[in-house]
């Protein structure tokens, strides 16, 4: 099982799923930019990714710095930060849309 990343159709696998790593360092294992530029410390709010509603339930809850960066509103439909974002477990399926302007419709889905 494996975190994978969505963009723009083409799907972008990191290989592992890692408890004790976020999203942010799954992605720059394989050097995919998330948009970060602030090193990961939940500053900047620029690695906003959306989970899909089933990885929703395989990360950690919502960290007191991402409530303080994404609405409730962002929150509810999965928008989160990458580098607060972390899977609940080893070995799980997780994808993660990197556009976060637009709706996860399941792009890039396999049946």
């Amino acid at each position: 099982m494996t975190v994978v990343f969505v963009r723009g159709g083409i799907e972008f696998d990191s290989g592992v799923c890692l408890r004790g790593l976020n999203l942010l360092a799954h992605a720059q294992m394989i050097e995919l930019p998330t948009g970060s530029r602030c090193g990961g410390h939940g500053k900047c709010g620029a690695d906003r990714v959306i989970l899909d509603p089933e990885s929703q339930k395989q990360v950690n809850p919502p960290s007191p710095i991402e409530r303080h960066q994404l609405s409730p509103e962002e929150l509810s439909r999965g928008l989160r930060l990458a580098c607060q974002t972390f899977p609940g477990a080893d070995g799980l399926s997780i994808r993660v849309l990197l556009d976060s302007t637009i709706e996860w419709t399941g792009e890039g889905q396999s049946g």
